[in-house]
């Protein structure tokens, strides 16, 4: 049978170009679509959670909430590096944090220069009522198959290890880290950003 006797498409005899050019670039552009999608709907959702605890609470604020409760009790310095933000945006944000009565501070136990940030009742009560209640993003999740749920958590790992140029986790490790971030788990809190030797304030515990 020769060659002829199997018809080889277009694409084929180009050396599959959908593959390695436009098919490339149409790829991309479709992730490029969904992502601003999927951003969309998580500052979305981060408005809807933190209005939730608090009228007032704006999304960066309710992040604040979320890495202090995942780490117990942090420092300002540490809860601005795992956000990405200037300190100075934590400074400002705390204070409104504790006019709304949701993070309280206190003095770190070996260094009473450094400020310890812990949740208030209040906040811990919120942080809480979130979890329970869930994103209507997270709740979709629900419907998904695990393989899909593992599958998911691998390529966005994957996608994240780009920006930093460390080795892609695998999908446990990237569900590991989400579930971490909701159920208040220590999430990756090193000594920089869990302070267990630090005096938390008396409402605290």
């Amino acid at each position: 049978m020769t060659d002829d006797d199997h018809p080889v498409a277009d694409g084929a005899r180009d050396g599959d170009s959908d593959a390695s050019g436009d098919g490339i670039a149409a790829g991309i552009a479709e992730v490029e679509e969904q992502m601003t999608a999927l951003a969309g709907r998580i500052r979305a959702t981060t408005r809807e959670a933190a209005a939730a605890i608090h009228p007032e609470l704006p999304p960066i604020g309710y992040k604040m909430l979320r890495v202090i409760r995942r780490c117990g009790s942090a420092h300002a310095s540490a809860v601005a590096d795992q956000l990405g933000v200037d300190r100075s945006v934590v400074s400002r944000q705390l204070r409104q944090l504790q006019d709304l009565g949701l993070v309280e501070v206190g003095a770190d136990a070996q260094d009473g220069r450094v400020r310890v940030l812990a949740l208030t009742a209040a906040g811990r009560a919120g942080i809480d009522a979130d979890d329970a209640e869930g994103s209507r993003l997270i709740r979709g999740l629900g419907a998904w198959s695990r393989a899909d749920l593992d599958a998911f958590a691998g390529f966005l790992a994957r996608l994240n290890a780009l920006g930093d140029g460390a080795p892609a986790a695998d999908a446990a490790d990237a569900t590991d880290a989400a579930d971490a971030d909701r159920t208040g788990a220590d999430g990756g809190c090193d000594a920089s950003g869990r302070t267990s030797a630090a005096r938390a304030p008396a409402h605290a515990a």
